[in-house]
């Protein structure tokens, strides 16, 4: 797991999508975490890498079951919700 700054300090290598995934690849753990902030108190948010279409397919079935995720929703368009306590 790699902690995110949350402020425009980004690390230069981490500040775009391809720049994540290329950072993910490096990492042998099928699953990558990039949290954004940068201690525990500030880590509410985080993007997860997953690696191999197996691990993906579980994944993704695992957060639908557990109402995490919607099938087929556009994420562009979806209303922001609040993180649940």
């Amino acid at each position: 797991m790699e902690r995110m700054r949350h402020t425009p300090k980004r690390k230069a290598s981490r500040r775009t999508v391809d720049q994540l995934l290329t950072a993910a690849t490096k990492d042998t753990d099928a699953a990558s975490v990039f949290w954004d902030g940068s201690c525990n108190a500030d880590s509410d948010r985080a993007i997860i890498v997953i690696k191999g279409r197996a691990h993906c397919d579980y994944v993704i079935e695992m957060l639908q079951r557990q109402n995490l995720l919607t099938a087929g929703k556009d994420v562009e368009t979806a209303k922001p919700v609040r993180p649940q306590p």
